[in-house]
């Protein structure tokens, strides 16, 4: 608390002498592009090296930016330059949250497209006006899906799989089976792209003004150059970056975040004991370390949460004397069934000590929902992917490659079962019997999980699971989440358990990393080595959420 009255006595004298000393632009430029995570994310050293896409700006820096330009008093408002926008409709509900927002304060905000695509014109709809290069092209196509089916890829190498599970609905390793979607799969796709062609819908209805019946025409008519996307109310104005002051109102100052935010009053440090911890589950749910692999992987994926890494955080956040609650920010569609069991029981055991709530990302589903029945709330975005409560088994078979290779595997057992994972041969009926009981057994637990966590019956649980998907608002009606809303609705339900005051919280957020300082992550070759053993060694129970929806 001494320390808080002191570093704030000296944001006193910083703020009055910015407030005498410096004068903001009228409007702010603010650069929305790349994936939009959650949260501040350090990159490795050997991610930068590859090349690979870069994070951009932050949700939680985009919050904080549009909070101290609202804050300050003397801004008009911002420009929002979108390009380049590769965030999922989740990140994207939550930006337009913040937009909104802003725009309930006073502040303006311009929305200027560089990139036009579906994504990045939904995000604009949310501004008071867009704007866009006259040679750009609005290609506010729609909303789509696309599943590469690898069953026959495979085949030509010699490599089929087996795949089990609860249920037609649970149809994550389709992929490996089918060359199209089962009748089930196929139902929930179609759904779950009709809600987010609904959310598309209401913003461009609400942002331009038209008729559902004029939206969808215009959809279906895209793309569009800039010039005709005018005329068609698409756009309010065409202007090339450099002629933004004279558009905007006679020559207006406009200032770049790294210059404007110099000139703007720093927040002061809420002087309140407690605080809120944030402890991350990123990527598909694995055992051991989280790790980042240098390239994706079929089912594991590129980022992964690691049970030791997460566990050990929200530990940390347990042990620590300042945190009063934690926020669990999840973004996975599952992973490992023991791994997710180990991070639920660390999650239904904290909460009994101090309040643990979940902010649903992108998607939360399977084992990302697994983790979140135990907490002691949940809130979600409406475009969360949520639910798949249900249960695989992948088993791969590499018959073929061997006899192409000219190897004759010959193994020595001892033990009915000791090969029961072995790849060079097709599993028997004993060996199917059994994973197919250790694949019921778990779902059983995994459904246990949600009814405790719930307080859902078992008559009523059974229609939402068997591996069917929901958004995060069917999933509130069917109350399997708590509240729709976005970062701040998830503070103030975990700070209103904790006792803090939810603006204080806001503003005093404790991050815990995965990984302890000494504990880094495990290195690209090493990360593959160990995530290529999670599907060849021993018997693992999948919760996994079928593929991604939307592109």
């Amino acid at each position: 608390m001494l320390i808080a009255i002191l570093k704030n006595v000296l944001l006193v004298v910083r703020n009055l002498s910015r407030r005498l000393l410096r004068r903001p632009p009228e409007y702010v430029l603010l650069e929305v592009s790349g994936r939009l995570p959650e949260f501040r994310l350090r990159e490795p050293f050997f991610r930068r090296l590859v090349a690979r896409p870069r994070a951009g700006v932050t949700l939680e820096e985009l919050r904080e930016r549009l909070e101290r330009i609202a804050a300050d008093g003397r801004v008009r408002g911002v420009v929002l330059r979108v390009r380049g926008l590769q965030a999922g409709w989740a990140a994207l509900e939550e930006l337009r949250g913040e937009i909104v927002r802003f725009r309930e304060r006073g502040g303006r905000v311009i929305a200027y497209l560089v990139d036009a695509g579906t994504r990045d014109y939904y995000l604009a709809c949310a501004a008071d006006e867009i704007l866009a290069p006259p040679a750009a092209t609005v290609s506010v196509t729609g909303v789509r899906t696309r599943v590469n089916f690898l069953k026959d890829a495979l085949a030509r190498f010699g490599v089929e799989g087996e795949v089990l599970a609860v249920s037609p609905y649970k149809s994550a390793g389709e992929v490996f089976t089918r060359t199209d979607f089962s009748p089930e799969a196929r139902e929930q796709a179609e759904r779950l792209l009709d809600r987010r062609y609904a959310e598309l819908e209401e913003a461009v209805v609400e942002g331009r003004g038209m008729s559902p019946e004029e939206v969808r025409q215009k959809i279906d008519g895209a793309p569009y150059p800039a010039r005709r996307a005018l005329r068609e109310g698409l756009l309010d104005g065409l202007a090339y970056e450099d002629e933004l002051p004279r558009r905007l109102g006679g020559g207006v100052s406009i200032g770049e975040w790294e210059r404007a935010g110099k000139a703007l009053r720093l927040p002061y440090l809420p002087l309140i004991r407690g605080r809120v911890a944030v402890v991350g589950v990123t990527g598909v749910i694995v055992r051991g370390r989280s790790r980042r692999l240098p390239f994706p992987l079929p089912l594991l994926g590129d980022e992964q949460a690691g049970s030791e890494s997460v566990i050990g955080a929200l530990r940390r956040a347990e042990q620590s004397g300042s945190v009063r609650g934690v926020l669990l920010h999840v973004d996975s569609r599952g992973g490992d069934a023991l791994a997710s069991d180990l991070i639920w029981r660390e999650v239904e055991r904290i909460r009994r000590r101090k309040p643990v709530v979940v902010l649903m990302g992108e998607t939360a589903a399977s084992g990302g929902y697994y983790v979140s029945a135990g907490a002691s709330g949940i809130v979600a975005r409406r475009s969360t992917v949520t639910g798949s409560i249900g249960v695989l088994i992948f088993r791969p078979t590499a018959v073929g490659l061997y006899g192409r290779l000219g190897v004759n595997p010959v193994a020595l057992e001892r033990g009915a079962r000791s090969g029961i994972m072995d790849p060079a041969r097709r599993p028997g009926p004993d060996e199917l019997a059994a994973l197919e009981g250790s694949m019921y057994a778990i779902y059983s637990e995994f459904k246990d999980r949600v009814r405790r966590g719930r307080e859902i019956e078992e008559g009523e649980l059974e229609p939402l699971a068997g591996g069917r998907v929901w958004t995060g608002e069917e999933a509130r009606e069917r109350g399997l989440v708590d509240e729709t809303g976005g970062f701040r609705a998830a503070v103030r339900r975990v700070a209103e358990l904790a006792g803090i005051p939810p603006e204080a919280a806001e503003r005093n957020l404790l991050h815990v990393p995965p990984q302890k300082k000494g504990h880094p992550e495990p290195g690209p070759v090493e990360g593959l080595l160990e995530a290529a053993g999670e599907v060849l060694r021993e018997p693992r129970v999948w919760l996994l959420a079928p593929y991604e929806l939307g592109e």
